[in-house]
């Protein structure tokens, strides 16, 4: 992924620019960022995928829920934002 980023940089040497990176449910956020703190000019964002509970039962988002929840990442201009839910481990699909 960094490679890819980096290449793409390149490409847009000197201006400022943003990312929002959507993880799955089990990435471990703190350590994909601390690979992606050295890029030079860049607003890192983060948006993780959960599930959703309904009626005691657990289900993968939908695709219209993962792409609203991106939209309202790059709304709201959060450092890191949750589609959905974690907790409890135990219920995840």
């Amino acid at each position: 992924m960094l490679a890819m980023v980096s290449e793409e940089r390149k490409r847009v040497a000197d201006s400022p620019w943003t990312v929002y990176h959507v993880l799955g449910s089990s990435s471990n956020l703190d350590e994909i960022e601390r690979d992606m703190i050295d890029l030079e000019g860049c607003d890192y964002h983060q948006v993780q995928l959960g599930f959703v509970i309904e009626g005691g039962r657990s289900r993968w988002l939908t695709h219209a829920e993962i792409s609203g929840g991106v939209i309202r990442a790059i709304q709201t201009g959060a450092k890191r934002h949750l589609v959905g839910t974690l907790t409890p481990w135990s219920m995840r699909p």
